[in-house]
């Protein structure tokens, strides 16, 4: 055994935490090196300076600003709220994928254009999702088929 192992022990001892197994050998080691009663003295000095000092609790700014600094590490919750026209940054995070895979894709996405921005709607991106799944029907038979509209209403379209 080397003296760093016997100085995790004498730290584990301060705190109340050392297995009974290791204090008869810790003890034993003591009485044989004047090193470790050295650190031994210095870790009950610090201890016991440590013990001493105030308790300081943060200020109220003090832990607003931590809990600031948490939550925006700390990962955005899953939208699951979609409504029912989609732009291109919800329709990424509708289908959980990146800007650039939508990118990928967008010559096949069903969309439209409103004031100069590109727009879906989700029960057109549902059934393209769909009609890849199952390999059933064209992007271009989207327009003819049944959809529920915001009231859940069905509705056909007609080209």
């Amino acid at each position: 055994m080397n003296c760093d192992t016997y100085a995790e022990w004498l730290s584990a001892q301060l705190d109340g935490e050392l297995e009974a197994e290791h204090l008869t050998e810790l003890n034993a080691h003591l009485a044989t090196c004047e090193s470790c009663r050295k650190t031994q003295r210095i870790m009950r000095g610090l201890a016991a300076e440590i013990q001493g000092l105030p308790r300081l609790a943060p200020t109220d700014r003090s832990t607003l600003a931590i809990n600031v600094a948490i939550h925006q590490l700390a990962p955005k919750p899953r939208r699951v709220d979609f409504g029912p026209v989609m732009d291109i940054e919800e329709l990424a995070e509708f289908l959980l994928v990146s800007l650039e895979t939508v990118g990928h894709y967008l010559d096949d996405l069903p969309s439209f254009e409103l004031g100069g921005k590109l727009l879906f709607r989700r029960t057109s991106v549902e059934r393209w999702i769909e009609s890849r799944e199952h390999g059933v029907q064209s992007v271009e038979s989207f327009d003819r088929m049944p959809a529920e509209d915001e009231f859940g209403r069905i509705t056909v379209n007609h080209p």
